[in-house]
Order: C-alpha cells, then sequence, then structure tokens
C-alpha cells in the first residue's frame, strides 16, 4: 500500500511564536510568549492576499514605465497591507489605541503594530514566518 501524502498537507493557519529584536523569545512581563495567529501560503486568505499586492506593485511598475525606484518607494507600506490581510491577530499583547473608545477594529490595531517602525522587527518576523511553509505543517491555529 502507498503512502497517503495527503495526511502532510500544509494547515490553513498557525499560531506563531514571536521573537524580540535580538532573535530571543518575545515575552511579556510575566514571562508569557507571545504569539501570532495568522494564514499560511496554502490558504485561500494567503493567496488572495500575494495576488493583491503583487497586482499593486505590477500596476505601480506599468505607470512608472519601469522606474524602479517607483516601485521600491511602496515596498513597505504593501509588506503592512499583505501582514494585515493574512494576520487573524496577536495573543497575549495589545497596542494603546488612538482614543479611549479604543481600536475600532482588530485590523486597526493589527495595522498600527505592523506600522510601528520602532517595532519593525515584529513586521519582518512576521513576514518572514507567513511566507514559510514549515510553519504551517506543524499544527494549525486552535482558534
Amino acid at each position: 500500500m502507498s503512502f497517503d501524502i495527503t495526511s502532510k498537507r500544509a494547515h490553513d493557519t498557525a499560531k506563531i511564536e514571536l521573537v524580540d529584536g535580538d532573535g530571543s523569545p518575545l515575552l511579556d512581563d510575566d514571562g508569557n510568549q507571545l504569539f501570532v495567529i495568522a494564514y499560511g501560503p496554502g490558504s485561500k486568505r494567503w493567496k488572495q492576499a500575494d495576488a493583491e499586492s503583487k497586482r499593486k506593485q505590477l500596476l505601480r511598475a506599468e505607470k512608472a514605465r519601469g522606474k524602479l525606484s517607483a516601485t521600491i518607494d511602496y515596498s513597505g507600506a504593501d509588506k503592512v497591507d499583505f501582514l494585515v490581510a493574512v494576520t487573524i491577530g496577536f495573543e497575549g499583547l495589545s497596542y494603546p489605541a488612538p482614543t479611549e473608545a479604543g481600536w475600532p477594529t482588530s485590523g486597526d490595531m493589527i495595522r498600527a503594530i505592523y506600522e510601528d517602525d520602532t517595532l519593525g522587527f515584529i513586521r519582518d518576523h512576521v513576514h518572514e514566518v507567513v511566507t514559510n511553509w514549515e510553519n504551517f505543517t506543524k499544527r494549525p491555529a486552535t482558534n
């Protein structure tokens, strides 16, 4: 009997440990690990976000008539848009809301975290892990 390879399918989501800027585990004040829960490369949501990112890059390149600098100027914003689209949420952390009313949506808080350049290590780490199939072949996110 042959091995059923479908048993090795990647999960659509994963709960992934965050790391600090020095590569150590990112922990809260009580020593608890912080996580990101995100869609992976095999999911419909991830594929849509990736296609949208590429579509925007192509449109800008066409408008710029091949001027590379015009497309590079938006690479950070494109990364943030992609990450917001594939991030389900963070576990164990919060980000101060701009008003006492709080965040209008969880997506607004997610965007604020990724747009905060002083937390760029989180943005870069999450981008790295959500584009790596390995992180979605272990276990799915539980929520």
